[in-house]
């Protein structure tokens, strides 16, 4: 039975906390607010609130809040886990996080593997967590100058244990140019999308692709602006990129080309089409099949 601190009990912390307990482990909970650490406790889901009396209990910390909190909470706990603890973070964005606290727990005998579940709702808070919320998602973990093989090796196989049928291996420098595209730009062009003049007469005129394209734009403004201003730079080239496609779309249309728009159309199915088979490929990887 493995002993894991969850810090920080929103709609991320606490699923990670009501999937490992699941999995038959121990959980210690702290959270700022603290009565959710007391419903927690009468749930059954946590059996202590986490203390600096009882930090050393932890085989793991797992801490599920904004970047510069979670850098914050890590250095006050720091000092009173026991050596070989491993430390995982779930924030959006792993580079800054990682130069701020591998090498550091590093030096006081702490193992450091930054984490990202790529799982999530359109709805926050531990009244909105569940167990299952990572049954079909991946959990990202990076690799970096810093890190003990032997305690990346039982993260992996901590968070398999606990649900999340597939690994992501990466690096930090790595995840931050690939999630500005596939989750924060996302976050940008739905919440762009939204503000169009049309959108108080849509009603009865929309269906999937409104809802699927919409749906990120109700988001938590002071945490994803916190979340792209950290990744400004990479964030930054996807858009652009991104504005060079809608460009050609434009220019397609104003200058009634056909053909071209034919052509723009074709080149994204094409695209979509191998990135589903790839997708096949990847996940079966990640799971280890």
């Amino acid at each position: 039975m493995t002993t894991a601190g969850v810090i920080g009990w929103g709609l991320i912390g606490g699923s990670m906390a009501k999937a490992i307990k699941k999995a038959g482990h121990t959980v210690y909970g702290y959270n700022r607010t603290t009565s959710v650490i007391g419903r927690a406790l009468s749930e059954g889901v946590a059996d202590a609130y986490l203390t600096k009396e009882n930090a050393a209990d932890c085989d793991f910390l797992i801490v599920a809040l904004m970047p510069d909190v979670t850098v914050s909470l890590i250095r006050q706990f720091a000092p009173y886990l026991k050596k070989g603890c491993i430390v995982v973070d779930c924030t959006g964005i792993k580079s800054a996080i990682n130069i701020a606290l591998s090498g550091e727990l590093a030096r006081q005998g702490l193992f450091f593997v930054g984490g990202h579940p790529m799982a999530g709702k359109e709805v926050a808070g531990y009244e909105n967590s569940e167990a299952e919320l990572f049954a079909n998602a991946s959990m990202i973990l990076c690799r970096d100058g810093f890190t003990d093989e032997e305690a990346y090796g039982k993260a992996e196989a901590f968070f398999r244990g606990i649900g999340f049928p597939r690994i992501k291996e990466t690096t930090p420098e790595e995840h931050d140019r690939v999630i500005a595209y596939t989750s924060q730009m996302a976050h940008v062009v739905s919440n762009a999308y939204i503000k169009n003049s049309v959108l108080p007469e849509r009603y009865g005129f929309s269906a999937g692709s409104f809802k699927d394209l919409t749906r990120v734009a109700k988001l938590d403004e002071n945490m994803w602006t916190d979340l792209f201003f950290a990744n400004r730079e990479a964030l930054l080239s996807r858009i652009e990129e991104f504005m060079g496609h809608m460009e050609e779309y434009r220019k397609a249309l104003s200058e009634r080309d056909e053909d071209r728009m034919r052509e723009l159309l074709r080149e994204g199915r094409i695209l979509k089409e191998n990135d589903e088979e790839n997708e096949k490929a990847a996940f079966e990887k990640m799971s280890g099949s």
